[in-house]
């Protein structure tokens, strides 16, 4: 049982878990949009083990107490898995072409210049008031939809914009929970969404994004019958999780069970799209 606890532990805190859920939003992207490139998906794995280790280590005396010292206990194993992510993502990136290396650009540099500053007095882009929410839900819209689109040198039609903003809401309703859970730890001057308008209107703010979400989806023209039915149950089930989110829930609800929700609608395509 021991075993199994400190397996558990470090496959949320390893950052695993959030790696597999940005895999299944890009195999969303390869369902929804008829694509196959295995190789990206594999690269998004990689990559985002990668970055979010990197992120944390680089920030590892501004992490609450608990994470912190989880991370210093586990620091050989966490520099053998990093050095396989980055084995992987360069060995995958191999297979993209010129083009959508140079995509990556932003996105690379974002994720640099979120844990560094720009300069020794400056603050990296995390700690930017009101820039943390939004620099993840376009990073993760970027990686896991606009990349594959563009890589399969899709024409961006109407649908692809409205599959596009789909995603930017999603994933930031879902990271709101992390604003409301951090809201104690956080520096007052982030000014993320929990501090500046109340857990409440932020739970609101979140609810509307994916009620706006639903919307759009009756827009688009969808080849298979259950794709609508299956992004209505994800998005009433992610409603009904973010209700229940606050500063007083533990950090395995939102590192497990939120971020769950990218891979449990992924399984719901591949067990119910004809």
């Amino acid at each position: 049982m021991q075993v199994l606890k400190q397996s558990f532990a470090f496959y949320v805190f390893g950052n695993i878990h959030v790696a597999v859920a940005a895999y299944c939003l890009t195999k969303i992207s390869f369902l929804q949009f008829d694509i196959t490139n295995q190789p990206l998906a594999n690269f998004v794995f990689f990559s985002t083990l990668l970055s979010y280790n990197f992120i944390r280590w680089f920030q590892l005396d501004k992490l609450n107490s608990m994470t912190s010292i989880w991370i210093r206990a586990h620091k050989r194993s966490l520099i053998v898995l990093n050095s396989l992510a980055l084995i992987g993502s360069v060995y995958y990136l191999l297979n993209f072409r010129f083009a959508d290396i140079i995509l990556l650009i932003p996105f690379f540099l974002a994720t640099f210049f979120y844990a560094f500053p720009f300069k020794k007095r400056t603050t990296g882009l995390r700690n930017v008031p009101g820039l943390k929410l939004f620099l993840i839900s376009i990073t993760w819209t970027g990686i896991t939809l606009c990349l594959p689109l563009f890589s399969a040198q899709i024409h961006f039609s109407h649908f692809e914009y409205i599959a596009i903003a789909q995603r930017f809401l999603f994933v930031l309703a879902i990271t709101i929970p992390f604003d409301i859970r951090d809201a104690q730890f956080d520096l007052p001057g982030l000014n993320t969404i929990p501090q500046v308008l109340g857990v409440n209107r932020s739970k609101i703010i979140a609810v509307l994004a994916l009620v706006i979400v639903m919307l759009l989806d009756t827009l688009i023209p969808y080849k298979g019958s259950n794709f609508f039915s299956i992004n209505l149950l994800i998005m009433v089930l992610s409603i009904i999780m973010i209700s229940f989110s606050g500063t007083k829930r533990g950090r395995f609800y939102t590192a497990f069970w939120i971020e769950a929700l990218p891979i449990l609608w992924y399984l719901f395509y591949l067990l119910l799209i004809n």
